[in-house]
């Protein structure tokens, strides 16, 4: 039977995680966007429009990333396998 994990020790965890993924190098990736959605995207934000940009989520060990669809950011080397394991990258 599985032990049950208390509140406080998965915020121990996340916490313990959210510091080694820090440490990590980082890695430049790119989540792929279809062109005329991007497109749509860039011309409202250069005509000064405010403008929400898809992302996909990625969990470790209950620390969270939101990383923008089409646009070049810097991850940690953990999320960057994570999003290769998943045929993201």
């Amino acid at each position: 039977m599985a032990k049950q994990v208390t509140e406080k020790e998965m915020q121990n965890v996340t916490e313990n995680t959210a510091d080694a993924l820090k440490k990590q190098d980082k890695v430049k990736v790119r989540l792929h966007m279809p062109q005329d959605q991007l497109n749509k995207l860039r011309a409202a934000e250069e005509a000064g429009k405010k403008v929400e940009w898809p992302y996909q989520t990625v969990a470790v060990n209950g620390y969270i990333f939101q990383i923008q669809l089409g646009k070049s950011v810097e991850v940690p080397q953990t999320v960057a396998e994570i999003l290769e394991q998943a045929g993201l990258i």
